[in-house]
């Protein structure tokens, strides 16, 4: 029996800005290409109750910022085991607005203030205008290179060292700091879309291989380079105009 990988996807009918569902698409294709089955449940409802104990990887795509306080109420009730459930080295990945969620504070420009869930230790502030460019980053601590996009509504303001990558190209966190993103052990908030794995299936590789190891299984095949051909010279094409502009 092949081993199963278990995605829980939450709210994909509300968290689904910016072509980001395909990201669930690429989850699959990767998973595939390693060998893997994999179990993909949804959370549609805010009154749903997430199975953390049979869930490897938390899945919060990019979603309107007038979103973020629904989310938030429907997890206060369950932040002890969302807790529980990332300090057992478990993945979540926030995508664009979405890691307001889980943020500190979140200020709105003339709707008040909002208290995140606090498991990343950064404010977010509402843009007057949005921001919108090309996107290039190195993972902090890893050799990783990620292309994509952002659409940023938000100025994040990291108030550690906890940033998740390095900005080689874009608009970063903290006013210009060159960093983007922040990091709670695996969860992993980014401000890059694209669809982000879609784009960059190295980068689904490794979250995947990395929510195996957590479940003591060692993957060691890799994705062929053939089999994702288009993505691989899109990403040397895409850096070379970034890096001509």
């Amino acid at each position: 029996m092949k081993n199963k990988l278990n995605i829980t996807w939450c709210y994909p009918d509300i968290l689904n800005l910016n072509g980001d569902k395909s990201n669930i698409k690429a989850f699959e294709k990767v998973a595939k290409a390693l060998d893997l089955d994999i179990n993909i449940s949804r959370i549609d409802s805010y009154d749903d109750i997430i199975d953390f104990k049979n869930t490897d990887i938390l899945l919060f795509n990019s979603c309107e910022l007038n979103n973020v306080e629904y989310v938030i109420k429907a997890l206060k009730d369950q932040k002890k085991e969302l807790k529980k459930y990332l300090d057992s080295d478990k993945i979540l990945i926030a995508i664009g607005t979405s890691g307001a969620i889980f943020a500190n504070r979140v200020v709105r420009i003339d709707k008040g203030d909002l208290v995140g869930l606090e498991l990343l230790n950064m404010n977010c502030y509402e843009r007057e205008e949005m921001l919108v460019d090309d996107l290039m980053l190195k993972v902090r601590n890893e050799n990783i290179k990620l292309i994509g996009s952002q659409v940023q509504t938000m100025d994040i303001i990291v108030n550690d060292d906890s940033y998740f990558a390095d900005v080689e190209y874009g608009y970063g966190n903290n006013k210009g700091e060159n960093i983007d993103g922040a990091r709670y052990r695996n969860l992993i908030y980014t401000n890059m879309i694209g669809p982000l794995f879609v784009k960059n299936p190295w980068f689904t590789q490794e979250i995947i291989k990395l929510a195996m190891k957590n479940k003591k299984v060692e993957i060691e095949k890799c994705i062929d380079k053939d089999e994702f051909e288009f993505e691989y010279k899109s990403f040397d094409t895409i850096k070379k105009y970034i890096e001509e502009k």
